[in-house]
């Protein structure tokens, strides 16, 4: 199997993850091959180049935004030449990593990145972006885009938090009409995310439940507004669910929102993105992906 890490230009200079890499190639890999990303422009590039090199596996060393780039230009491969993705998880908050139980440890994560077995895992999208993990809407991704890097630096997962409690207070709720699978509605929430994985923001548990192999979202709305889904208890991890203590979850494999005030911007596993109209849809078994055998993300 031919392996490559594509990793985060500045993660790559780390003493543990340059440790890893050394003893990988000296001990247990030798053909393991590393490439920098400098930009995120390069990222479709590289994993084009990669994939027409004949490249297996491609490792993505980096956050969730990383992970976001690298999915994103894989699913523009068709899939009988898309090469399974791992994960080398050295970005702030790595919140898919750390639901999937992929080891925080530079040596571990990359032993598990080349020698683990891939399972086919589900991609979503919106409108024509991908993403893996989470797509979040409302306080979440206002928190996200406005914590600042310094911060992120300096307090890692936590800053998002910090963050979130200083913008709770004012933020309006946003209206508009959404479709859930069979279900349509008009209302307001402070926060929805359409979840395939299970937390963003820096560790906030937004769909316990959630799997990756299960061919449906869980869409995860914060709202005061009696809508006709079953609402359920709020984890205490996030700042919503200490002010907000109910939420409400939905399960469907395709779902649409369109905003009363038009043009917004929602958050694609850290990454912004902006529209008049969403539209959700979710990619069965799509990408083959590294995980441990027992990840709580794994439901088949």
């Amino acid at each position: 199997m031919k392996v490559r890490l594509l990793i985060n230009a500045q993660k790559a200079s780390r003493p543990l993850v340059q440790e890893a890499i050394s003893w990988v190639r000296l001990h247990h890999f030798f053909a393991l091959d590393v490439h920098t990303i400098y930009h995120p422009s390069e990222v479709e590039t590289m994993v084009q180049e990669a994939a027409d090199n004949g490249i297996n596996r491609l490792i993505a060393g980096g956050g969730d935004g990383t992970l976001n780039l690298l999915v994103n230009a894989l699913m523009k491969i068709e899939p009988s030449r898309r090469p399974e993705m791992a994960i080398l998880p050295v970005g702030t908050a790595n919140d898919f990593a750390r639901a999937a139980t992929v080891p925080l440890d530079p040596l571990e994560a990359l032993l598990l990145a080349v020698d683990g077995d891939a399972a086919p895992v589900d991609v979503g999208s919106v409108n024509e972006r991908f993403f893996l993990n989470v797509a979040s809407g409302g306080f979440g991704a206002q928190v996200t885009a406005e914590t600042p890097p310094e911060l992120k630096a300096l307090f890692g997962g936590a800053a998002y938090a910090l963050t979130g409690l200083l913008k709770l207070f004012d933020f309006i709720p946003i209206r508009g009409k959404m479709r859930i699978g069979e279900e349509s509605f008009e209302g307001s929430a402070y926060a929805t995310a359409v979840c395939n994985g299970r937390q963003a923001g820096g560790g906030m548990l937004l769909a316990p439940d959630a799997k990756v192999d299960d061919g449906l979202f869980d869409v995860v709305l914060y709202t005061l507004d009696d809508l006709p889904i079953p609402a359920t208890l709020a984890p205490p991890s996030s700042p919503l669910g200490w002010i907000l203590p109910y939420k409400k979850i939905f399960r469907a494999s395709d779902v649409e929102f369109t905003p009363e005030e038009g043009l917004r911007q929602i958050n694609l596993d850290g990454e912004p993105y902006e529209s008049e109209h969403f539209h959700f849809r979710i990619h069965p078994g799509s990408l083959r992906l590294v995980l441990p055998q027992n990840s709580p993300l794994l439901g088949a």
